[in-house]
């Protein structure tokens, strides 16, 4: 008898359950599975820009779904093999003004990413790389020569410890280039490759046997990477071996500012 009213129970709450349960439709909703469209404009590539100066990254970019804030970007210096976020959750107003970093590199890329309300993404970059470098920098000044021996005179100058204005940026030189000409010519061009310093310093050596008079100028220069190091080392010794008019130096120095 408990039995068959326990059944009868469990029938009754079924049947009941129709009757107290309740749906509602939702109303119309769109689906977007489109990606954004978008375009970096700039820079595309081969570009040479400098430290410390502040240059703008511009994009065009439109979708019927973006937020208030669908922009991010990135950029590499390592020819796009790794990207540092640069800035995220920007309007879409289409221009960024980047203030360049402290890093030297000549693979540079910039990264531009687009992303909607619904998680669709699209990204554009640089279609080359594009340059980061140092301004060139400022002239050595208080250039002077003594003679310490029948043979020999050492140049000496202050050292140099800002680019060019208008940066006028910090830097330190990996160097200092020494010319020298028997005339106080007024191109540089004319001058010839006597050789490099680390310091604000150099000896001429023998250089009695040369004309009575000598003129000097002292050129500051930062390379920009390991290739441009190399190719001061070749230029030294070739200077070693023969002269060379500073305009012929300066053209093989790839990848040094001076």
């Amino acid at each position: 008898m408990q039995r068959l009213f326990i059944t009868a129970l469990f029938i009754f709450f079924i049947c009941l359950c129709p009757a107290i349960s309740s749906s509602e439709a939702s109303g119309d909703f769109s689906m977007d599975t489109v990606d954004p469209q978008l375009q970096l404009l700039s820079p595309l590539g081969g570009e040479e820009w400098f430290i410390g100066e502040s240059r703008l990254i511009l994009w065009s970019a439109s979708d019927d779904n973006f937020s208030i804030d669908p922009i991010s970007l990135s950029y590499s210096i390592d020819g796009g093999l790794s990207y540092q976020d640069l800035a995220e959750g920007l309007a879409n107003s289409g221009t960024y003004s980047w203030l360049l970093p402290h890093s030297q590199s000549r693979t540079t890329k910039v990264l531009v990413l687009a992303r909607d309300s619904f998680g669709n993404c699209s990204s554009s970059s640089s279609n080359q790389f594009f340059s980061i470098l140092y301004a060139l920098p400022m002239s050595p000044e208080n250039v002077t020569v003594e003679v310490i021996s029948e043979q020999d005179a050492i140049i000496s100058w202050d050292p140099v410890t800002i680019t060019e204005p208008p940066s006028s940026m910090p830097i330190t030189p990996d160097g200092y280039i020494v010319l020298f000409n028997d005339t106080p010519d007024q191109d540089e061009e004319s001058y010839q490759f006597l050789g490099n310093s680390l310091t604000t310093s150099f000896t001429h050596h023998n250089v009695t046997t040369l004309p009575d008079r000598m003129f000097y100028r002292v050129v500051a220069y930062k390379n920009d990477s390991r290739e441009s190091a190399s190719a001061m080392e070749d230029l030294l010794q070739r200077c070693s071996e023969m002269k060379i008019s500073w305009g012929k130096a300066k053209a093989s120095l790839k990848g040094v500012q001076p």
